[in-house]
């Protein structure tokens, strides 16, 4: 009987830990306004991808701008996305045919070749403004 006791209490401390609990990672939201030369990029998008050189990994979180450029981040249904570093891509609207005026830079559609990085902490509410100035032809 003392053998199964000991047994019972050695598992019991093998399976529930000796250290102390990992802690639990508060979710952050991220909201924000895109803006190209001054005027709000609608119908835009603002991607956050998890840095893989910073120790990020997961999905990626998107979200499409208002008509006043802004935008709330979301992971599938949810509103909050994992701390962490985060390359940043943006995109305007698509367009069957280029407007006039200045043309938004191709490599900000691209979270590894835009060179915008974030940094999101756990349990805040970050707002992040893109503001992108294109010289006019």
């Amino acid at each position: 009987m003392k053998l199964t006791v000991y047994v019972f209490f050695l598992t019991l401390a093998l399976v529930g830990g000796c250290g102390s609990p990992e802690p639990e990672v508060s979710p952050a939201t991220v909201r924000g306004r895109v803006v190209l030369n001054g005027q709000p990029v609608a119908g835009g998008l603002v991607v956050f991808a998890p840095h893989p050189d910073r120790g990020g990994t997961g999905k990626v979180a998107y979200a499409e701008t208002g008509s006043d450029g802004g935008y709330a981040l979301r992971l599938e249904q949810a509103t909050a996305i994992p701390p962490g570093w985060y390359r940043v891509a943006l995109a305007p609207a698509p367009t069957v045919t280029p407007g006039p005026g200045p043309l938004f830079p191709a490599k900000l559609a691209r979270p590894d070749m835009s060179g915008i990085e974030r940094e999101v902490k756990p349990g805040q509410q970050h707002v992040f403004e893109f503001v992108v100035e294109v010289p006019k032809d």
